[in-house]
C-alpha cells in the first residue's frame, strides 16, 4: 500500500464562496501514481469545510441562505470575541459541512458520481487557506 501527501492551498475571494477543487484533487491523484484507492480531503481550518456536492449555483445559494436561517448575524453567539461572523463560521463547519470528504480513486482518477464534485466553501474571511489531500492506494 502507497501513500502520498500533499497540501494544496486554495485562494477565496468572499464569505460562503464555494470552489471546486475538483481538478486540484485529480492532479493530486496523478501526481501520487495511486491508480486504486481513495483520496482524504481535510480542511486546515475550523472556519472553513469540504464538501461533495453538485455543481449547481441554486443549490448553492439554497446552501448560503439555509445558513443565514439557521446562523443569523443578529444573534447573541458566546464565542464573539472574534466578532459573531467568526462565531457563525465555526458553527457552519460543525453543523453544516464538516471539514473533511473522501472520495475514491478508480484506473488513477477520482470516481465520483454523474454530478459530484469536490468544494471548498469559505465560511469566514477571504484568504489563501490549505487542503490536506492524502490518497492511499496501490
Amino acid at each position: 500500500m502507497k501513500l502520498h501527501s500533499e497540501v494544496v492551498d486554495v485562494r477565496t475571494k468572499q464569505v460562503l464562496e464555494f470552489v471546486d477543487i475538483t481538478p486540484e484533487m485529480e492532479a493530486v491523484i496523478r501526481r501520487s501514481g495511486i491508480t486504486d484507492g481513495f483520496i482524504l480531503v481535510r480542511s486546515r481550518h475550523t472556519t472553513a469545510a469540504i464538501t461533495c456536492t453538485e455543481s449547481d449555483r441554486d443549490l448553492h445559494q439554497d446552501a448560503r441562505e439555509l445558513l443565514e436561517h439557521l446562523l443569523p448575524r443578529d444573534r447573541d453567539y458566546h464565542h464573539d470575541y472574534e466578532g459573531k461572523d467568526n462565531a457563525r463560521a465555526h458553527l457552519a463547519e460543525m453543523l453544516g459541512f464538516g471539514h473533511a470528504t473522501w472520495a475514491p480513486v478508480r484506473h488513477g482518477r477520482l470516481d465520483l458520481g454523474t454530478w459530484q464534485r469536490l468544494y471548498f466553501i469559505e465560511l469566514f474571511e477571504p484568504r489563501v487557506r490549505h487542503v490536506d489531500c492524502i490518497v492511499v492506494g496501490e
